[in-house]
């Protein structure tokens, strides 16, 4: 007969996985990019995008600072829906209608979690990453995603 033991061992899990610094992320992508403290789910999901690397970080803020007029075909974040979800359920956000689009607002109690992260200085890294990106008009970003090409 064999006999199987099995030992367990702790992995770690990266922040980046856990909801509620996604929801950090959120608030401060609204905050810091959008207009009105209001970001259409368009910008947050390329922000996200953007900040899964350097490349799509770097073409993200050419954008932005107007170096560049076209996007790279980019991709959704996955799971955004639980992100918001917890955002809604917390009060940290609420959805507004504008001009027939949905958009995501911050709401007071968003913008208290704000103020903690930056007092007590956490997240840095990440938020500094944004703030660069800067208030991102719908305009050009919808005009950066006309002029994708297929090769």
């Amino acid at each position: 007969m064999i006999n199987i033991a099995l030992d367990e061992k702790k992995t770690s899990v990266s922040i980046r996985y856990n909801g509620y610094y996604k929801v950090v992320i959120l608030l401060s992508i609204i905050s810091y990019c959008g207009y009105a403290k209001k970001a259409s789910l368009e910008l947050i999901h390329i922000v996200f995008w953007s900040l899964r690397n350097e490349t799509n970080y770097q073409v993200l803020i050419d954008l932005a600072h107007q170096q560049r007029n076209s996007l790279v075909p980019w991709t959704f974040e996955h799971g955004i829906e639980e992100v918001l979800s917890l955002g809604l359920i917390n009060g940290y956000i609420e959805r507004v209608n504008v001009t027939q689009t949905l958009e995501i607002k911050i709401t007071d109690k968003g913008n208290e979690v704000i103020n903690a992260i930056e007092k007590f200085e956490l997240f840095q890294e990440e938020i500094d990453r944004i703030k660069a990106l800067g208030k991102i008009p719908k305009k050009r970003l919808n005009d950066a995603n006309k002029n994708w090409k297929l090769i």
